[in-house]
């Protein structure tokens, strides 16, 4: 079976990206300031950290707020991602807008259960290159989680749109097989799980998540 692609998120030190690059993780994200929820960095320290990914030959993948579109402009300048994860707040037009400025930037969109709205999507299917689809929400000081079961439509009314989906949200050893079968996503998006007591992708927890989704 093919190995799905899996994106490691809220990444916040080089040490993780050089793990990455050692187990051949090909797609890292880095949290802004601006988001609510654990591992955020300064646009500075994204900055440093995606070229490193580029020495690596990584992708990397800018999570960023809902901003006025100069602003937004500004950060990924100022950044330089491959690809960014922005608000669903952002429109048609302004989509629109930042792919003449980033003719290569790869345009994602993220979608949570509270915010799914299908003729958003379908308004903007087709600029979109992806849409990472969270089953948490983060809260300024707590996270919301929701269940795979609980929002199967919302993640199958999005594959019809025939948009690469990437599932993330609680995603660990013990629950990434199910949710395989179940979705058959494009991608995986996982942080915490794959972490140690400081922060760093742990090898051991990368090696054997990634033996996992081979086989599921």
């Amino acid at each position: 079976m093919k190995k799905i692609p899996l994106k490691i998120c809220g990444i916040t030190n080089k040490k993780s990206v050089e793990m990455a690059y050692k187990n051949k993780v090909k797609s890292l994200g880095f949290a802004s300031k601006n988001l609510n929820g654990p591992n955020t960095v300064s646009d500075k320290k994204i900055q440093i950290l995606i070229k490193e990914c580029k020495n690596y030959k990584i992708e990397s993948v800018l999570l960023t707020q809902y901003v006025s579109l100069d602003k937004l402009v500004k950060q990924i300048d100022f950044t330089k991602p491959k690809t960014i994860s922005c608000s669903y707040h952002f429109d048609k037009k302004e989509l629109i807008a930042i792919r003449k400025t980033f003719k290569r930037l790869r345009i994602g969109i993220a979608v949570n259960p509270e915010n799914f709205n299908i003729n958003y999507l379908k308004s903007i299917k087709d600029i979109v290159n992806v849409i990472y689809y969270d089953l948490n929400v983060y809260k300024t000081k707590s996270i919301k989680k929701y269940s795979l079961e609980n929002n199967l439509d919302q993640i199958n009314w999005i594959k019809r749109l025939k948009i690469p989906i990437f599932i993330g949200g609680g995603i660990n050893q013990s629950n990434v097989s199910k949710i395989i079968n179940a979705v058959k996503p494009d991608g995986l998006d996982i942080s915490r799980s794959l972490k140690n007591s400081k922060n760093i992708l742990s090898s051991k927890k990368l090696n054997s998540f990634l033996s996992q989704i081979s086989v599921a």
